[in-house]
């Protein structure tokens, strides 16, 4: 299934948000290339307006993804496992994911490789969540490092790791188990 959505024109998000500091950058990663990330009000046309907002903000960082200068160029398609492919005019534009949480949509794009993006809430892990089927002995104490006497919030951030990887590399939860995935500490 493809449905296009294009970035209507009246949309407060075409407004330029840079200089607002809504748009934010990590460094350039593994791959070389610089993510940037940004959230809105969840609702009708945030989509397309998100990614034309991102797309400016990595055209600042690599002049290679540069906003087309007429808006009605940049078209977001649904790929058949349903994740975003953005195209600018005819040729397919940077790596772009969304995800919902709270009443916001959040996306994050990256000129080279590929993003995914995930928002998790502590309450998502409260009560008698069976951290066994979905965390590893590790990870757990990863994540108790992470928030100290804060078991669900610390969950939360490995979930949304875990999500976050699946989006990027496009793997099907059918392909993977949430325990066999696994989210690491790392020190330099």
């Amino acid at each position: 299934m493809r449905a296009s959505r294009r970035a209507p024109t009246s949309y407060p998000w075409n407004r330029d948000p840079i200089g607002q500091g809504a748009i934010h950058t990590l460094p350039p990663l593994v791959l070389g290339g610089s993510v940037v990330f940004t959230s809105a009000q969840s609702r009708r046309g945030a989509g397309p307006c998100l990614a034309l907002a991102l797309l400016r903000a990595l055209g600042r960082l690599d002049p290679h993804w540069s906003a087309p200068p007429d808006e009605n160029e940049l078209i977001l398609h649904k790929s058949a496992l349903g994740g975003p492919r953005l195209f600018v005019g005819d040729r397919e534009g940077p790596s772009l994911s969304f995800t919902h949480g709270e009443g916001r949509l959040w996306a994050a794009m990256s000129g080279r490789g590929s993003v995914g993006i995930d928002v998790a809430y502590p309450e998502e892990f409260a009560g008698a969540y069976p951290f066994g089927r979905a965390f590893s002995t590790e990870e757990l104490e990863c994540a108790e490092a992470l928030c100290p006497n804060d078991t669900a919030r610390g969950a939360a951030l490995i979930w949304a790791a875990k999500e976050a990887s699946v989006k990027a590399t496009g793997a099907a939860s059918r392909e993977i188990t949430w325990k066999t995935l696994r989210v690491r500490a790392t020190t330099k």
